[in-house]
Order: C-alpha cells, then sequence, then structure tokens
C-alpha cells in the first residue's frame, strides 16, 4: 500500500482547561515550543510535510503565530471550521474535499514517539478505513480517567468512548484513515460530533482496526497538571542509555534543571551552549595554569561546570528539534580542545610547583590517554547500544568520569596523581574496549 503522505490535525477546540497557560491550547508553550509546533515537528520527523491543519476558536491567532511551515521543511494548509463546537468530528469534515487517499490524523495537543507513525504506516490499512494506536499499558503520567477507552476483538475495534464500562486499550489520537472515514461522521451528525462516534460507527461495519503501541511514549495535554507531566516526560527522555556513571547520577540531574531554564530562550542556540561549555573551560584552564592552590581549585571547579553545561546543548537540541549534524561535530570539536587545554593547564600548575620531566612524561600520557578514549568512544558505543537493548549496561568510562577526576584533584591539591590517575585510567579503558569489542565481533 502506498504510504500516506498527508497529515490532518485537529487544532480547532477552546481548550477551556488550560486557559490560564494560554488563551488558544495549541500555541500553549511547553519546553520552550508551543505545543501544535510540538506536534508538526515531531511528525516531521517521521517523513510527513504536507499538513492541514483544522482550525476554530482563535484560529487567526493560530495562523498568525505559525505561518506557512517553511521554516521547520513542512508545508501547512488552513482549514476553518465554523461549527468546531459540534465537536471533533466536525473538525474532521472540514478536510473532506481535500482529502482523497489514506491520511494521517492527529491532535494538536497529543505528543507521541514518532516511531508510532512508522508503525502505523507500516501495518497500513489492510482492508479497513481506519487503523488506530492504542496502547494497553500507558505510563503513568498519562490521566487515565479522562483517556478515551477502546474495547477490542483481537486487532478489531469493538466500541470506543470515554465512559466505556470496560475496554482493553487506550486511544492514542493518532490515526491512520481512508477516505471513507468522512460519511462514517456524516452519518453521526447532528446528534453526535464526535470523532468517537464515527469511529464506532466503522467498528460496527467491522471496519475499524487497532495498532498497539507498547511501550511508546504519548500523552494527551489537555490540563495543568498533563502539561507539567509532559514537561518531566520529555526532560526524562534527553536521558542517554549511553551515560556514565557520573552523567548519570550528577551531571545529568543538574543539566537537564538548566536546560529546563535555558529552553525558554527563544534566541539561544545549542552551538551556544557549546561555546559556552567551551569557554568555561578554557577560563578553568587558564586559572589552573597561573601559581597558587586558590587558582588551580578555581579552575577545577569550572571544569566541572563546564563538563555539566556541556550537556545542555544536546538536551537543547533535542527538546527544539534543533539537532545538526555540524552541531554534534563542533561539540566534539570543542570537547577535544577543551580536555587538552584542561590537561595543558594542570600540567603547567605541576611545572611551576616542581618542575621536572615526568611532570610532561605524564601529561603526555594523559593527554593522549583522552584523545584516544575519545576516538575509540564511537564504535564502543554503537556496540553499547546493542547490549543495552538486550537489557545489559556494559561499563562506560568517558569524558564526565575525566573531567570529575580532573577536578577533584585540582580542588584537592593533587596535580600530578591526578595526571598519574588520568593517564593510566584512560589507557586501560581503550585496552579494555579493544578486548571486548574484538570479543563481539
Amino acid at each position: 500500500m502506498k504510504r500516506a503522505t498527508k497529515c490532518l490535525v485537529l487544532a480547532a477546540g477552546a481548550g477551556r482547561r488550560l486557559r490560564a497557560k494560554a488563551q488558544s491550547k495549541p500555541l500553549a508553550r511547553l519546553l520552550g515550543l508551543p505545543l501544535i509546533e510540538r506536534v508538526i515537528r515531531t511528525a516531521r520527523q517521521a517523513g510527513l510535510r504536507d499538513f492541514y491543519l483544522v482550525t476554530g476558536y482563535q484560529g487567526a491567532g493560530l495562523r498568525q503565530a505559525l505561518g506557512d511551515g517553511r521554516r521547520w521543511g513542512v508545508q501547512l494548509h488552513y482549514l476553518a471550521n465554523p461549527h468546531w463546537q459540534q465537536g471533533n468530528g466536525s473538525s474532521v469534515l472540514a478536510a473532506q474535499d481535500l482529502l482523497e487517499e489514506p491520511f494521517l490524523l492527529l491532535m494538536g495537543d497529543h505528543l507521541f514517539d514518532p516511531q508510532i507513525i512508522t508503525e502505523l504506516e507500516d501495518a497500513s490499512l489492510d482492508g479497513a478505513d481506519l487503523l488506530l494506536a492504542v496502547d494497553r499499558a500507558p505510563a503513568g503520567y498519562c490521566d487515565l480517567d479522562d483517556a478515551t477507552k477502546v474495547r477490542l476483538q483481537g486487532d478489531r475495534i469493538v466500541d470506543i468512548g470515554k465512559e466505556l464500562p470496560s475496554y482493553d486499550a487506550f486511544d492514542t489520537g493518532i490515526f491512520l484513515c481512508s477516505p471513507r472515514i468522512f460519511p462514517a461522521l456524516a452519518a453521526t451528525l447532528p446528534e453526535d460530533g464526535s470523532l468517537s462516534a464515527g469511529v464506532r460507527r466503522l467498528a460496527q461495519a467491522g471496519r475499524a482496526k487497532a495498532l498497539e503501541v507498547k511501550g511508546r511514549f504519548w500523552l494527551d495535554v489537555d490540563t495543568p497538571q498533563a502539561l507539567r507531566a509532559a514537561e518531566a516526560a520529555l526532560l526524562d527522555q534527553l536521558k542517554k542509555p549511553t551515560d556514565g556513571p557520573v552523567s548519570r547520577y550528577l551531571n545529568r540531574p543538574f543539566s537537564l534543571q538548566l536546560s529546563r531554564w535555558l529552553v525558554r530562550s527563544r534566541r539561544l542556540r545549542p552551538n551556544h551552549l557549546s561555546l559556552l561549555s567551551f569557554g568555561l573551560a578554557l577560563l578553568g584552564a587558564l586559572l589552573m595554569a597561573l601559581p597558587g592552590y586558590a587558582a588551580l581549585a578555581a579552575g577545577g571547579l569550572l571544569a566541572q561546570i563546564a563538563s555539566i553545561s556541556d550537556g545542555c546543548d544536546g538536551e537543547i537540541a533535542r527538546l527544539k528539534f534543533q539537532a545538526s549534524e555540524f552541531g554534534g561535530w563542533l561539540d566534539a570539536v570543542l570537547d577535544r580542545y577543551a580536555d587538552g587545554l584542561l590537561i595543558g593547564g594542570l600540567s603547567y600548575h605541576l611545572w611551576l610547583i616542581a618542575p621536572s620531566a615526568a611532570s610532561w612524561l605524564w601529561a603526555l600520557a594523559a593527554l593522549s590517554g583522552v584523545l584516544l578514549n575519545s576516538y575509540t568512544a564511537d564504535k564502543y558505543d554503537q556496540f553499547l547500544k546493542k547490549r543495552l537493548e538486550q537489557g545489559r549496561r556494559p561499563l562506560r568510562l568517558g569524558r564526565d568520569l575525566r573531567l570529575l577526576l580532573l577536578s577533584l584533584g585540582a580542588l584537592l591539591n593533587l596535580p600530578f596523581f591526578t595526571l598519574v590517575t588520568l593517564a593510566l585510567l584512560n589507557h586501560l579503558e581503550v585496552l579494555r574496549r579493544i578486548i571486548w569489542l574484538s570479543r563481539q565481533s
């Protein structure tokens, strides 16, 4: 079956329960972006480019805020529904003269994993007129009392509604539809203008199916409580399975809270944060290169702050859909410069207080170990992700640990011991990776 290329997004409701956050619910901001923008750009990640937005309440403001979509690499078409108060089914009907092939149907206030769209399209309608993504065991942040319930018989939808006494799954608000949904919705008007009424009519004819999307993220954001839950869920998704122990338990909790605050800025971009982190490391290196404990300790403290802030660029990039290959490359290059400068600063401090050839030999060993650790990390992380998918968590010693060790060494006034530790630890870690990867091949 031909994959759907068009996406219908319902954004016509008044959203009274979120009125305190925004006059128009689709424009309520969540971690720096309006809800409706998150929906569109998430769908774009799944390959969709052509969007039809149905507006109603304050539709002009929505159109003015979003524009034509070209800045996101999509095309937005606007459909006004003067009868939006009849229900979301009437909003779907507003597109009946424009959508003549199967299309994706999304809610303007439902966040989701783009993989759900991919799974729906991979499954295809397969003779049905509607395929709904359902979840039998939603995550704890979902408000199940307010969710739409679905009764199933195998993969066939039997009934749907918020007040079902017995049910098997929950409606995620993500559909793959054929144009035959329009007659089904028209037949339920004016008695019932809800989308569920049209789905129920198709179900009675045996033409509505469900696809379970177990474990996938989705969330209906229609209350202040749900907005807070969405924020917490999106921040939690920024944690990486390949995070080392220091990142997981120390750096990430701090960087997430910092990103939560920084993401509100409309001008700040991920590359700015990469440069900021590098600037902190550079200042730390310069301080450590000065004589005296106070400068050494201050430099060590800045090194750890730089390590924490180094996570913010990637977090902001993912939260605001600003990730790029150049950004990732720039961050990696700046990290290598920062590592070299910090080790250089610590080494120079050691030479000032105890000049000897051994100081520079251990400095060279530490620097080469750090560079080789970083060089081997890419391939190692690829294997690591495969192991994580199998439920295992192999050891990973990376930049988070070495910057913490460098910071502690400076604070404890142990520059020589720190260089020796960094040299041995990084070279032994590279050797361990070589042995481990050779056994996996």
